[in-house]
């Protein structure tokens, strides 16, 4: 359970920072980020849950696992911006970049964690 607040946390705080630093993404505060990160969190698990439904369990390994992944996240990333007031991300391109960001953050704070 702490290591799922810790990466909300983490979560928020990279959507917060790319808000600050890249011109296609706004949120309204950190509380907002906060926000983003949740409701990332639950669409992540819902589109998991809906792929392993379908029979569609696991991408395997490699780049074109990695760039269907970055995809399914922008699309969630997208949704999140059509869900939430105090989120805005001006189109796929800035939500493939916040995936992108996200995943890396991830990945290397996953190793140190």
């Amino acid at each position: 359970m702490l290591g799922f607040i810790i990466n909300l946390l983490i979560t928020a705080l990279v959507v917060f920072l790319c808000a600050k630093f890249m011109s296609g993404i706004s949120v309204n505060g950190y509380g907002q980020a906060c926000l983003v990160a949740l409701v990332l969190a639950v669409l992540n698990a819902l589109a998991s849950w809906l792929l392993g439904m379908l029979g569609i369990p696991s991408w395997g390994s490699g780049l074109i696992a990695f760039a269907i992944n970055m995809c399914i996240n922008a699309g969630l990333i997208m949704l999140a911006d059509k869900m939430l007031a105090g989120f805005k991300v001006d189109g796929f391109k800035w939500a493939i970049c916040l995936a992108v960001i996200c995943a890396l953050v991830s990945s290397v704070l996953g190793g140190v964690i």
